[in-house]
């Protein structure tokens, strides 16, 4: 996860999805920094960019580990030799302008590939199907170029749908990586699939939509998900991995809507333990429903709902507030009054829809954000029939929620711009709340990273950043003592800018 600064002051903080590894770039100078210490020492190397790149760089990325290359937090592989470690060590980062891309081994920050003379106005970059590929979206959907950073090479697929790093307009398949992406050459929309590497066309599919909003394939490779505007009502359709349409999911038979609000966003079910196959399809409604779709007949089985009724089987709900001490703590409210915020104003007409639907690592947890309600959280346990777990409110809205990679851990940011605090829901205990020791930031603007590692005393740990920071720890929990949803961050490393904290000396080379 990256949040930007602007060219001056600000610096651009960059966090490996996995965690591994922090990037920060503060005026020509580049530093990379380990979660887990080599030879003792977080930080890694620094190096000095050129003056004319570093005054235009607009992009830093670093590729993704094998164990997480598959783009879909259900499906994972396991390093358990020798050979493997050595692959994860070749990661690499790349930086990029707008007309040139440079790319570094992130361990020893040995240049491995220049590509200069780029067309202008660039959407988007990222690595592709592996880290020896760079993937660029051009402004106004022209084209997408693939490089190989290996072979010096490139091509092209003209009229993608989408440019936009945050939207949905493209994907690889889990493991094999083929290329998935929407097309809109003219005036319907196009779906090719590619295949890995030489991006030979697989298929190419003429799509019945008025307006395709994305796609995501499912961790098992096998489903192409695809949905359309919300202005065509619930639509939702799923291909097979070599573009045939199998099913369209249009909304439940058995109740009758006539004022269909559409689908916001979808998310597959990660793998489950000694499963192969995705269970699950959750769609995500304007309407603040969420349908969950079995993947047998992709018809729904079950319609969560934003809604809460007071009874004697209601699940806890725990309310963030300020102690008389000046502390945020959650407590536990009493009644459905916990979901009104002070101050709020009912004639605001906020925007509506399902926009955030997280699963947890293997599927028995599902965490959703509704935005009629920004501020709170909602945890679902996926049983047979799946059930509220509990719903975190908070005094502002929520920003970022992320699972941990194995245990039934939640990590929350919210815009709170007075106080940078991390909130942590945990199935085995109370929700709390803890001050992180990093400038606040005046937009709230705050991202988290778990670290993945199959280390235990490292499980807990995360990355919690700024648009200038990042300190590296876990939060402490004293049960016996912590009764009012409080608990203390344990600060491991900190990469600031007023220097590093635990960190020797930097060097720096010449690019």
């Amino acid at each position: 996860m990256a949040l930007h600064g602007t060219n001056g002051g600000s610096a651009i903080v960059t966090v490996s999805t996995d965690g591994s590894y922090i990037v920060r770039v503060h005026g020509k100078e580049v530093s990379v920094h380990s979660a887990i210490p080599v030879e003792g020492s977080h930080f890694l190397r620094s190096i000095k960019l050129q003056e004319a790149f570093s005054s235009q760089l607009k992009f830093v990325k670093v590729s993704q580990s094998d164990s997480t290359a598959d783009g879909n937090s259900g499906t994972r592989m396991q390093i358990e030799d020798e050979s493997q470690l050595n692959l994860v060590s070749q990661r690499r980062l790349l930086c990029a302008s707008s007309n040139r891309i440079l790319v570094w081994q992130i361990n020893s920050l040995e240049w491995h590939a220049d590509i200069e003379n780029i067309e202008p106005s660039v959407g988007t970059i990222e690595f592709g199907a592996s880290d020896d590929e760079a993937i660029l979206f051009h402004s106004w959907s022209s084209k997408v170029t693939i490089f190989n950073l290996e072979s010096a090479s490139s091509l092209i697929i003209k009229s993608p749908k989408f440019y936009n790093p945050s939207s949905m307009g493209h994907g690889y398949r889990p493991l094999t990586r083929q290329l998935a992406i929407l097309l809109k050459p003219e005036a319907s929309d196009l779906l090719t699939i590619h295949e890995a590497c030489s991006y030979d066309t697989i298929a190419k599919v003429t799509l019945p939509t008025v307006d395709a909003q994305g796609l995501k394939w499912s961790p098992d490779g096998r489903w192409i998900a695809i949905w359309d505007a919300a202005s065509n009502g619930t639509k939702v359709l799923v291909y097979t991995a070599d573009g045939q349409l199998y099913r369209a999911y249009t909304g439940r038979s058995d109740i009758e809507n006539t004022h269909d609000l559409g689908v916001k966003c979808i998310e597959w079910t990660p793998l489950k333990r000694r499963h192969s196959n995705s269970e699950i399809l959750a769609v995500g409604k304007y309407d603040g429903t969420v349908d969950l779709l079995n993947t047998r007949t992709f018809s729904c089985s079950t319609t969560l709902s934003h809604t809460f009724s007071i009874n004697d089987k209601s699940p806890p709900v725990w309310r963030e507030r300020m102690s008389p001490d000046g502390k945020l703590e959650y407590a536990e409210a009493a009644s459905s009054s916990a979901f009104v915020t002070p101050g709020s104003d009912s004639t605001i007409q906020l925007p509506k829809g399902v926009s955030s639907l997280q699963f947890s690592p293997h599927g028995e947890l599902l965490a959703t954000i509704e935005q009629t309600q920004p501020n709170i959280v909602w945890i679902w346990a996926m049983t047979a029939t799946p059930t509220l777990e509990t719903a975190l409110v908070h005094e502002h809205n929520v920003k970022n929620i992320t699972w941990h990679a194995k245990n039934q851990e939640l990590l929350i940011t919210t815009a709170n711009n007075t106080l940078a605090v991390i909130h942590l829901w945990s199935k085995e205990r109370p929700p709390v709340i803890a001050e992180i020791p990093i400038p606040r930031s005046e937009a709230g603007r705050y991202s988290v990273t778990w670290v993945k590692s199959t280390v235990p005393e490292e499980s807990c740990l995360f990355w919690f950043n700024n648009t200038d920071d990042a300190v590296l720890g876990c939060v402490i929990v004293d049960d016996q003592t912590n009764t009012q949803g409080r608990a203390s961050f344990n600060s491991l490393y900190m990469v600031s800018r007023s220097g590093l904290m635990g960190a020797p000396a930097e060097t720096s080379g010449a690019n």
